[in-house]
């Protein structure tokens, strides 16, 4: 009990410092106040690109850590290939559900946008650009399609393949999976 109470007058006199300490060294509009570390407050900002003698090479824009990955950026691990094709199609599912309304609005979009010019509103084969001399592309009707993988039809909308040129610098990521829904849906009210 006595140490309790001890403990309890020490820590009464410790706030009556402190208090006091406050109102004499409190703010004042009229000098100013003291500042323990004024490195944190006002820092020298570099422009990017001058020099800088903090780093060993002397340069304000640094290079990333390696293994880096950039926010909102996921990487695809895969050459150009057909073996590798094939390896994404086994290995990459689909992360939208295809019953979405959301989603398939989205995916219908971007393939008015990006795909029907060539593969057609059907999804025949028979575009635009086919009706002015460019080579058809393969119905998304025949089996062969039906068939494929999501994984590979990702790959292929990503990279590209013969006639099709890569869009995976176009269309984002996500966008790209939307559009394999609504291919399947195309897929589904076609005979």
């Amino acid at each position: 009990m006595k140490r309790l109470a001890f403990a309890g007058a020490i820590l009464a006199v410790f706030i009556i410092i402190l208090l006091l300490t406050a109102h004499f060294l409190g703010a004042r509009s009229d000098r100013l106040n003291y500042e323990y570390t004024p490195d944190m407050a006002r820092t020298y900002a570099y422009k990017a690109q001058s020099p800088n003698p903090f780093f060993p090479d002397g340069r304000t824009e640094q290079r990333p850590v390696p293994g880096t990955i950039a926010r909102g950026y996921m990487p695809l691990h895969y050459g150009i290939s057909e073996e590798e094709a094939i390896r994404a199609g086994r290995e990459l599912k689909n992360p939208f559900r295809s019953d979405s309304t959301m989603n398939l609005e989205r995916g219908k979009k971007v393939y008015r946008t990006y795909c029907q010019e060539c593969h057609s509103a059907s999804g025949d084969g028979q575009g635009i650009v086919v009706q002015r001399g460019f080579p058809p592309p393969p119905s998304l009707l025949l089996e062969h399609s039906r068939q494929m993988p999501d994984g590979r039809m990702f790959y292929i909308i990503t990279y590209g393949f013969k006639n099709m040129p890569a869009y995976g610098a176009q269309v984002p990521r996500d966008d790209r999976w939307q559009v394999i829904n609504y291919i399947r849906k195309l897929q589904e009210s076609q005979p």
